[in-house]
């Protein structure tokens, strides 16, 4: 019989060793079933913050390309009241400018009208004073 106890020892002992192996290999099972689940879990927070920081950029790039089409926009507006502006200057020139040729071309007008008159009236003045010379004179035929 002792012969068997040995044995029994022996088999007591594999079993132990048995269930110590099935308890590592269920706490390795255990550590690896956390190990992905915590890379999982990293994984998807990395994700997270990728979509997330691309998100942000693609905010900032719209309100960028909103902020450069509000300027563009100010800059036609300020460009056309510019234009405008200058037209309306130019426009108010050229009148100025036509209405002051036209008082001064009347005003030249005037003085040759004046010019003229006090022409023909010398030269009535003078036609005058010919004939009373004429008349006067010792060939008068009057």
């Amino acid at each position: 019989m002792t012969a068997s106890q040995p044995n029994k020892a022996k088999a007591e002992w594999g079993e132990e060793k048995d269930a110590a192996s099935e308890e590592q290999r269920l706490m390795e099972r255990a550590a690896k079933k956390l190990i992905e689940e915590d890379a999982a879990e990293a994984r998807k927070k990395k994700d997270e913050e990728y979509k997330a920081r691309i998100n942000e950029e693609w905010q900032m790039e719209l309100k960028r390309r909103r902020y450069e089409a509000r300027i563009k926009e100010n800059d036609r507006k300020t460009l056309e009241k510019r234009k405008k502006e200058w037209e309306a200057n130019f426009k108010k020139m050229t009148t100025e400018g036509a209405s002051k040729r036209e008082r001064e071309h009347q005003r030249f007008t005037e003085r040759v009208k004046e010019e003229a008159s006090k022409m023909r009236k010398r030269e009535e003045e003078e036609e005058e004073e010919r004939k009373e010379k004429k008349g006067k004179g010792p060939c008068s035929t009057q």
